[in-house]
Parts: C-alpha cells; sequence; structure tokens
C-alpha cells in the first residue's frame, strides 16, 4: 500500500509499507539527493552519537534510537531551499528563520511513519537549550529529551569541526572549548563532562 506523506499541502514523496531500515535509506537518499553536506554531516553525527551512547552505558534500544535520530536529525532540511543551505555567506536574519524551520519539519515528516514516529520528537528538539533559549519550542532542562541533549553536543562539535562552504573548521581544542562553554546554557553539564573527557 502506498502512504502519502504530506507536509505544507504538498506530497513529499511516496513510498511502499517496508521495514525500518528501508525507509531510514530511503530517507537518507532523500537527503544527499538534496545536499551532499547534509547527508555527509549526518553519518558523522551518528557515528559518534553511538560511540557516546556507548561509553554512557545506555541501553541497546536506545542507542539503536540513536543511530536512527542521528542519521535523521537533519531529514527537514529536505524543504530547505538549497541556495540557503549552501549560501557561502552570512545568512539575512529572515533565511535563518528559514533554516530553523528544519526540526519542525523533520518533526512533521517522521510522525507519519509508524517505524519512525518514536524518535519524531528527538527530531524536533536537537537544537532546544539547556537553559530554553533554543528553538522551536523554547523547552529547557528535563523537557528534552535525552537523545536530544546527546543528539546536540554531537550535532555542534561535529559541525563546527568541519569545513563549511562559510568557514574553515575549528581545531579540536576550539571545538572542546565551544562545548565546554556551552555547559548550562546550552547543553547538558553531566553530559558534556563524561563528551570532555573523549576516548570514544
Amino acid at each position: 500500500m502506498l502512504q502519502n506523506l504530506v507536509i505544507d499541502d504538498e506530497i513529499i514523496f511516496q513510498y511502499p509499507s517496508k521495514t525500518k531500515s528501508e525507509i531510514i535509506n530511503h530517507l537518507l537518499d532523500l537527503i544527499s539527493q538534496h545536499d551532499i553536506g547534509t547527508a555527509r554531516h549526518s553519518y558523522k553525527v551518528a557515528n559518534m552519537a553511538v560511540a557516546f551512547a556507548i561509553k554512557l552505558n545506555l541501553s541497546l534500544q536506545t542507542i539503536e534510537d540513536i543511530s536512527t535520530a542521528a542519521l535523521l536529525h537533519d531529514i527537514g532540511k529536505i524543504k530547505i531551499p538549497k541556495n540557503i543551505l549552501n549560501k557561502p555567506g552570512k545568512l539575512t536574519e529572515n533565511e535563518f528563520q528559514i533554516i530553523k524551520k528544519h526540526s519542525q519539519y523533520g518533526f512533521e515528516i517522521l510522525k507519519n511513519i509508524n517505524q519512525l514516529k518514536h524518535i519524531a520528537e528527538v527530531v524536533l528538539c536537537h537544537h532546544e537549550k539547556i537553559n530554553g533559549e533554543g528553538y522551536p519550542n523554547g523547552k529547557a532542562g528535563k523537557e528534552i529529551p535525552l537523545i536530544a541533549q546527546i543528539l546536540s553536543i554531537i550535532d555542534v562539535y561535529e559541525a563546527i569541526t568541519s569545513d563549511r562552504i562559510y568557514r574553515k573548521a575549528m581545531t579540536q581544542k576550539e571545538a572542546l572549548q565551544v562545548i565546554y562553554d556551552g555547559m548550562e546554557t546550552h547543553f547538558n553539564s553531566r553530559l558534556v563532562k563524561i563528551f570532555l573527557l573523549g576516548g570514544y
């Protein structure tokens, strides 16, 4: 049976009822076709997030959910125009507001897929901050799912240690300082302390 995924009254894609793995691969293909840089970032975040989750001694099911959520945390960017995603200069305020919609778009995509709807809220919350100043809903502290709190750290670290069209990568030392400086404002302090120990 074909299922239509509708966002903003548009059919984004059609897919037959398949296995969870097949649907994840299909979504990853959509990301790659839209923006290969986002796809590379997603794979790197997934690898790092799984290693971090293992270090945290989380359950196998939670580790699997972290892997899936990390791979698809930016799926909503398939709705963001390529000229904004790949703009070489600084984004305007309006462009930044458009970029910020990707977490909501990701939520809308995943909540309609039975095999993936359990990670929809994680994807929605991966840009929330522990102090409540993130987006899209200004959630704070324990209101943010643990997996989203983990992805928040890994997402930022991977992004700032990679070359982007608009800037060069930070060194590992510089990036770790950014993560350290984000304790109690952007990130969960307990998670940051473990992350800074490295070794995973």
